[in-house]
């Protein structure tokens, strides 16, 4: 186990600030950055290259969530710390720029150097923005990231804002308050490639009919929201009728989907896309096929997402027996298959959850294609991430992070389908 600095060991003191370069400045705010702001472990892709906005490639820094930095992150008094170093190195730059911009003072008598005064503006926007957050939501351990994913040639991009927030009382049923690595991969997978996940329309489907997608355990909201965003800027959704929902069971985790569905889909949004609607609702995945269904779960899905939701014994079967209800089965020929894609982790203390799947799901391979529908596993895909990102910075002391999280991408549908 690493042992991570902190604040009051790694930053600069508060007494020397004046003296320190803009480099080591600036690692400061990436180091606050990664403490009280960080992205989600193991949701970096390995891979030859990452996706292009306007010609420069998607840098985020990855940061481990362990246990250890836990305790630093919400100690009271590291943060308090922190804040009053922010304070500082606000009220010093400012300072630095009211003397230079006066003309009361030269670059040279104030003993800075000009690189100093030309990265001064965004090293204080940096600072107050951390400011804010060390003050506000981390304080009360929430935590709001930004989420942009896009194509390998740039053509497309989606941008999310969700929050997280707290586990209630420890309860594992709320997990789904944090957002999870398997969740980012999957949407960064789904916006890179919509085609794939059956997010689009053959020559062939009549006009009228509707794109019904459903996420099961959807948690923050990450990956419905990923889909409604990109389905919003594709051309060949601007006049098709498109439903999405977003499902989960814990009355926490619900509300909190609420919310960043709200906040990340105003109400503006169905009067100019009136075909596209995103809702969410309570699924218990024990008691669908006995309980009365409602009405936006009473038509079959074309796509069915799942990320991180098999974590106990008994979710497999679950989940099988929703889709038996809930995922379109094969009728007609000119319609593409409707698909169930499921992302897990594979974690050391999970291991028997996760091998359910292949116990629940046989492969389509094992299975008379003659024989009455069954579900099936059409395709496995392993997929490797770095668990920490690129470290911009040692902020650890002894072992470096490095380490990888295994996921596995499972492709289901009915067996007797077109594929």
């Amino acid at each position: 186990m690493s042992v991570l600095c902190p604040p009051t060991t790694y930053l600069p003191p508060i007494a020397k600030i004046a003296s320190f370069s803009v480099t080591q400045l600036l690692d400061a705010l990436t180091y606050l950055q990664s403490l009280y702001h960080p992205e989600v472990r193991g949701s970096r892709r390995k891979r030859v290259q990452a996706p292009v906005f306007n010609g420069e490639q998607n840098s985020r820094l990855r940061h481990e969530d362990d246990n250890e930095l836990q305790v630093i992150r919400f100690d009271a008094s590291e943060r308090s710390y922190s804040i009053r170093w922010l304070t500082v190195l606000i009220a010093q730059l400012e300072v630095w720029q009211d003397l230079s911009h006066s003309g009361e003072a030269s670059l040279d008598n104030l003993g800075k150097p000009e690189s100093t005064f030309t990265h001064a503006e965004m090293i204080v926007q940096q600072a107050a923005s951390l400011l804010a957050i060390c003050a506000g939501v981390a304080a009360a351990g929430m935590i709001t990231r930004n989420f942009i994913f896009g194509s390998i040639d740039g053509q497309r991009r989606v941008e999310a804002q969700l929050t997280d927030i707290p586990l209630d009382n420890d309860d594992y049923g709320s997990v789904g308050a944090q957002t999870w690595g398997g969740a980012c991969v999957l949407a960064e997978m789904i916006v890179e490639d919509p085609e794939r996940f059956g997010l689009d329309f053959s020559p062939d489907d009549p006009k009228s009919r509707r794109l019904n997608v459903l996420e099961l355990g959807a948690g923050t909201g990450l990956v419905s929201l990923a889909v409604m965003k990109l389905l919003d800027t594709l051309p060949s959704f601007n006049h098709r009728e498109v439903s999405v929902v977003a499902t989960d069971f814990h009355p926490s985790v619900l509300a909190n989907l609420k919310s960043n569905i709200n906040a990340n889909v105003p109400s503006t949004h169905n009067q100019i896309t009136s075909t596209h609607s995103i809702t969410t609702h309570f699924l218990d995945w024990s008691s669908l096929s006995t309980a009365p269904r409602p009405d936006c779960l009473s038509y079959p899905f074309d796509v069915v997402f799942g990320a991180d939701i098999i974590y106990e014994a008994q979710h497999a079967v679950w989940i099988r027996n929703c889709l038996k209800g809930l995922l379109r089965r094969p009728s007609d020929s000119t319609i593409s298959p409707a698909a169930f894609h499921l992302v897990i982790p594979l974690r050391p203390t999970h291991t028997f959850e996760s091998s359910t799947v292949e116990s629940v799901f046989l492969k389509a391979s094992d299975v008379d294609p003659n024989d009455d529908a069954v579900l099936v596993i059409l395709s496995k895909e392993s997929i490797t991430c770095d668990a920490h990102g690129d470290a911009h910075g040692d902020y650890t002391r002894g072992q470096g992070l490095g380490e990888d999280v295994e996921y596995l991408h499972y492709r289901i549908g009915w067996s007797n389908a077109r594929l």
